[in-house]
């Protein structure tokens, strides 16, 4: 039998129920419809967050400096014990103490660290020596407070290399242009600050003053795309500035002569595009200990990844969207279950059609096929219906969180998700009318012409 004969027979089939039909139909959209949101909201909320972490530093890595604590052993401690309970000749007074038993307190050991930390020119050059690294960029950062008119506000500002931030930082121009070298008394505002935050704009080559210091704009920096792009304002600086100028906008003269000696409060590190990242991270950390004089376990400095935040949280994303996914695909269960049904039903209407057709030489492979075409078509409608109806939830449900958020709507179709809701939903009907399928192409044509 030929295959257009076959799906004409098929289809013939499924208009033959139409109510029995799209109840079956409707289970499958509701199944592929959930799954499909699932999918797509998971991976649109993955790139949005990704996008947000590589804006503020994706592909650097960063190094503060920190405390190294003397930690003590259980043997060490029991011997300074020890130590202090030896009784002097006269057994009432503690070694060293000149105190009686009775006046001895056990105070809370308290651990503190054996020296201050810092960063300093020292070790941008040693990092600048490592054949990986391409940017070596230095921050700065404090607060100060901003007066615009009649208007104040707290704002915090980052000092950086203004030869290197533009090549190293994720952040776009939107008006004026980047620091450069040799810029003095200038600074780069974020969008919120320039629009947002005073009741007039703040615009380009206008003076602001920082800590009654005047400093004037060079550039605007524009506001960061996507869903979760308002987020990149509340962990980034609002002004940037030659880090030079940051040591100035010290109110306490104490901290202003310790930062006059290029103290640095972290290191940013750009590697070159084709470097071994995990290798280059291990020679960053061996040369800078080499530097300080530091072992591993007395080392006074921390390295932080970007890289392994985005790939933990992607991987986070992955897992609730692949769990939530496997939860609503249990209602494709459901589906499956009516597809079955609607099959072994119609296998019990058309026996005798069946019986017919093998008496003028139908073959059962023919059979068979006439009802998994018929079982195709029904999986294979709801799931179109279902990526359609999944897909405008989608787009409704991001519609008002931008609406709620303030920022533009963007359109989210997963092709992913497109693709496995419509493999999903033929292989459901296949699997489901499977059975039903086989036990008709088996039907004897004697019994099956007998069949009342």
């Amino acid at each position: 039998m030929k295959l257009a004969k076959i799906l004409k027979i098929a289809l013939n089939m499924v208009r033959a129920n139409k109510l029995r039909s799209w109840l079956t139909i409707i289970g499958v959209i509701i199944g592929i419809a959930s799954v499909m949101a699932i999918v797509t909201t998971g991976e649109y909320f993955q790139e949005q967050v990704t996008e947000t972490l590589e804006g503020l530093g994706g592909d650097t890595i960063t190094i503060v400096a920190s405390v190294p604590f003397e930690i003590y052993s259980e043997e060490d401690m029991e011997y300074e014990e020890n130590s202090e309970e030896i009784p002097g000749e006269s057994g009432a007074t503690i070694a060293g103490t000149g105190e009686g038993p009775e006046n001895f307190t056990s105070e809370p050991m308290e651990i503190e660290p054996e020296t201050e930390a810092a960063l300093t020119r020292k070790d941008v050059f040693v990092l600048r020596s490592i054949p990986a690294v391409e940017y070596v960029n230095v921050n700065v950062q404090t607060g100060a407070q901003l007066k615009f008119g009649s208007e104040s506000t707290y704002v915090w500002v980052n000092g950086v290399d203004p030869g290197v931030w533009p090549h190293i930082t994720k952040k776009k121009i939107g008006e004026g242009r980047m620091l450069a070298p040799g810029d003095r008394a200038v600074v780069v505002i974020s969008s919120e600050l320039a629009k947002g935050t005073f009741e007039k704009e703040v615009r380009l080559n206008q003076m602001i003053p920082l800590n009654g210091k005047s400093y004037r704009v060079v550039g605007i920096l524009a506001k960061d795309g996507g869903l979760l792009g308002g987020m990149g304002g509340l962990f980034g600086s609002s002004v940037y500035m030659p880090y030079q100028e940051v040591y100035s906008l010290q109110n306490n003269e104490e901290d202003l002569s310790e930062r006059e000696q290029d103290v640095y409060d972290n290191i940013e590190i750009k590697l070159h595009d084709e470097a071994d990242y995990d290798a280059a991270l291990q020679e960053i950390e061996r040369k800078l200990r080499l530097a300080r004089r530091v072992t591993e376990d007395k080392q006074d400095f921390y390295v932080s990844s970007s890289k392994e935040t985005i790939e933990s949280t992607q991987k986070l994303i992955n897992g609730l969207t692949s769990f939530l996914a496997f939860i609503a695909g249990i209602s494709l269960l459901v589906g499956s279950t009516g597809i079955a049904n609607t099959m072994f039903t119609s296998v019990l209407e058309k026996t005798k059609e069946i019986g017919i057709m093998k008496a003028i030489g139908a073959k059962n492979s023919d059979i068979m096929m006439i009802f998994l075409c018929n079982a195709a078509m029904i999986s294979l409608v709801g799931g179109m219906i279902g990526i359609l109806l999944g897909t405008a939830a989608v787009q409704l449900i991001l519609f008002f969180i931008s609406v709620k958020m303030n920022v533009p709507f963007e359109f989210a179709l997963s092709l992913k998700g497109t693709v496995i809701a419509t493999l999903v939903s033929i292989a459901v009907g296949l699997i489901a009318g499977l059975v039903p399928a086989k036990n008709a192409s088996e039907l004897k044509p004697v019994d099956a012409l007998r069949y009342e």
